[in-house]
């Protein structure tokens, strides 16, 4: 068979069969729509439209990339008149997770984020995200570039429990912003500031693949990053919509003060809701990311110029597939979500809350470069895994969900406790 790579026929059939599909579940807008869509109405009583929603939540649970997760998460949001979704939100995760692995139960990652988002500047006109993260793992994993990459194979000599981990230390502050055009479509910006520090241990996959292949992004350095692109939104709900589109894509630069780290990006997140009962909705989503250049290995495995995400493996790309395993510079991404609210909202402690459940199937692919097919195999490998849980909705801008996924990747089905549905 020949082997699969990324040609110009291959990404025009790809844009083709994305477009038919994204447009199948959700239509074009014929007018802009961008930030004040509909709001729906769920038959209960109206809410008061001057008010502060305020939830705090013990974040108890986790995954199986990072173990048991402890911490506190939070969201104040002010709402007021017709602000859309909000006038402005305040949002929080402060967490270490634990893991019982060969080292023992230790600790192994804390995460601290905290995003400002200013949802009503200029009568909302512009709207504009603010983040700030500090994250540290001391299991972070890299197992090679290209869809080929196999767990393991440690050298004689090598610890076999670390030879596929580093310890990765960063921290970043991320800005990205919307500017209403009067048209269908969005202007859409972002600012990425951040300091990497990853740490490999002695003899690691890592160590090998930046000696071997002049891989860039070992040694700590300052990153920066530029984008800016479109946006289309019509759903008719952020937190959990029912219908609409919401479509982003962008181009975007990146630069490095260390190791000539330097390449540009191109984007497109093509997201559809389709309502099939007045409780059911088929939700779609497709990633494509490409990037051309001298690209850091934490970037290789993901994608997305304006809110960077790990693609092909994790809680928020390939459900089933362990975080970070696949790595290239273009990345394709599926997401497919039947979700359900069969049950009435209901009240507990003043909170009004919504508890509906989803099933869904992931799949996506890497391709190492776009003339190195050796790296990826000659099989069409496609990467996949299939689940299903259950969100909770407390109040309208607080989102949970809990989910199982089962992949053939992995050896034990994957468990996954999140803030927000996956898109």
């Amino acid at each position: 068979m020949r082997a699969a790579r990324v040609t110009v026929a291959n990404v025009a059939r790809g844009v083709v069969l994305t477009t038919l599909a994204t447009c199948l579940l959700g239509e074009l807008p014929a007018r802009a729509q961008a930030l004040d869509p509909p709001k729906p109405s769920d038959g209960q009583p109206p809410v008061n439209p001057r008010r502060y929603e305020f939830f705090p939540v013990p974040n108890i649970g986790g995954n199986s990339d990072v173990g048991v997760e402890v911490g506190v998460a939070f969201t104040l949001a002010r709402f007021y008149d017709d602000a859309y979704p909000y006038k402005w939100a305040l949002t929080g995760l402060f967490s270490a997770s634990f893991k019982d692995d060969a080292d023992g139960f230790r600790a192994v990652e804390q995460s601290h984020v905290l995003s400002l988002d200013l949802a009503d500047l200029l009568k909302g006109k512009v709207r504009v995200i603010t983040t700030a993260n500090f994250t540290r793992e001391v299991d972070a994993r890299w197992y090679g570039i290209g869809n080929a990459t196999v767990v393991g194979g440690a050298p004689k000599g090598a610890d076999p429990t670390r030879y596929n981990e580093y310890v990765d230390e960063n921290a970043g502050l991320r800005t990205y912003g919307r500017i209403k055009t009067g048209t269908v479509f969005d202007a859409a910006f972002a600012g990425n500031f951040r300091f990497e520090n990853p740490e490999p241990f002695a003899v690691t996959k890592l160590g090998e693949d930046a000696k071997s292949q002049d891989l860039a992004g070992t040694k700590q350095a300052f990153v920066s990053s530029l984008a800016a692109g479109v946006v289309i939104d019509t759903r008719d709900d952020e937190f959990v919509p029912r219908k609409g589109v919401y479509y982003q894509v962008g181009v975007g630069g990146t630069i490095g003060t260390e190791e000539r780290v330097g390449y540009g990006e191109a984007s497109a997140v093509l997201s559809s809701y389709l309502p099939v009962a007045k409780w059911l909705t088929l939700a779609n989503r497709v990633v494509a990311d490409f990037q051309v250049g001298r690209v850091p290995f934490y970037d290789l495995q993901q994608g997305s110029v304006f809110n960077q995400q790990y693609m092909v493996g994790g809680i928020d790309g390939v459900r089933g597939v362990r975080l970070g395993r696949y790595a290239g510079r273009a990345k394709v991404l599926a997401n497919y979500e039947l979700r359900a609210t069969p049950l009435p909202a209901f009240r507990i402690a003043g909170f009004k809350i919504q508890v509906g459940n989803d099933a869904f199937f992931d799949a996506g692919r890497v391709w190492s470069d776009y003339d190195t097919p050796q790296y990826d195999g000659t099989s069409f490998g496609v990467k996949w895994g299939a689940g299903g849980g259950f969100f909770f909705q407390f109040d309208k801008s607080s989102v949970f969900r809990v989910e199982v996924a089962y992949s053939p990747d992995e050896s034990s089905v994957s468990f996954y406790l999140a803030s927000g549905l996956i898109f």
